[in-house]
């Protein structure tokens, strides 16, 4: 057993040492570009070089620019909103640990794993793997767009108005931010010949069902807390330089195990439409 597992791995790893120098190289250039642009920490970029190294070495370069398309643009929207906007931010408040890499990166490339694994079809692995990008993608930009919007948005479950940054909270800005998202991440995955018109039909929908499933899990399961010194209602255990006081759901699930659920229930669904049809 120990020997054909051996064997399966050595026939599924790319033998042409070119693929894994280039993989090498362009995750290098990235890492340090990312570092230098404070878009990752240090701990972000090597979660980073991980998960690059794996998409490109078993899915192939074009699936890697798909999941470097949504980091460079969610990553620079960040950056606009703080500089513009200055809601829940600190001035660091674009640059991402290892935490959201992990959170958004681990679903895509457990895809493509899997997808080699049970050998899969080329349309099955690419319909998972942008289940789980335009998720992600559409999650982002509904985030970072939503938070434009000059009035008190409202929670996706009961749909009270609730304070800017409150897990679950929704807005029409968000959901014209998740669409933005998934028209970008279609057009370009068209483009680059990754995706077919099929399957970029598919894809929208899917990818603004998953981030309302995010958002329901914000607002269902997720940990939330209230700030014992300006009293909002938080995601994060700390605000305003001291404890925040546990109100509701679970305390070990957080943006990033919410995150990790979405993603992967949205590359689930698109893979199974995918297939059904």
């Amino acid at each position: 057993m120990k020997i054909e597992l051996r064997r399966f791995w050595v026939e599924l790893i790319p033998l042409n040492p070119l693929i894994h120098l280039q993989a090498v190289i362009i995750l290098a250039v990235i890492a340090i570009l990312s570092l230098r642009f404070r878009f990752l920490d240090p701990k972000g970029a090597a979660a980073s070089i991980i998960i690059g190294y794996i998409i490109i070495v078993f899915g192939g370069i074009g699936y890697f620019a798909i999941l470097l398309t949504f980091f460079l643009i969610s990553s620079a929207v960040t950056m606009l909103r703080v500089r513009i906007v200055g809601e829940l931010s600190i001035e660091k408040d674009w640059i991402r640990g290892w935490r959201n890499v992990i959170a958004n990166g681990l679903a895509p490339t457990l895809t493509i794993l899997i997808s080699r694994l049970l050998s899969c079809s080329d349309r099955i692995m690419a319909a998972g793997y942008l289940g789980a990008v335009g998720t992600a993608f559409a999650d982002t930009l509904a985030t970072e767009i939503g938070l434009f919007y000059r009035g008190k948005p409202r929670l996706i479950m009961g749909f009270e108005k609730v304070e800017k940054g409150t897990p679950g909270a929704i807005s029409a800005y968000g959901y014209l931010g998740g669409l933005l998202a998934l028209l970008i991440l279609a057009t370009f995955s068209w483009f680059i010949g990754i995706t077919s018109p099929q399957l970029v039909l598919m894809l929208i929908p899917i990818g603004l069902v998953g981030t309302t499933i995010d958002s329901i899990l914000g607002a269902g399961i997720q940990g939330k807390y209230r700030c014992q010194g300006c009293g909002k209602l938080l995601e994060n255990p700390h605000h305003c330089g001291q404890p925040a006081e546990h109100v509701s759901g679970a305390r070990w699930i957080n943006t990033h195990i919410v995150n990790l659920m979405s993603t992967s229930l949205g590359a689930m669904l698109l893979a199974t439409l995918a297939a059904l049809l």
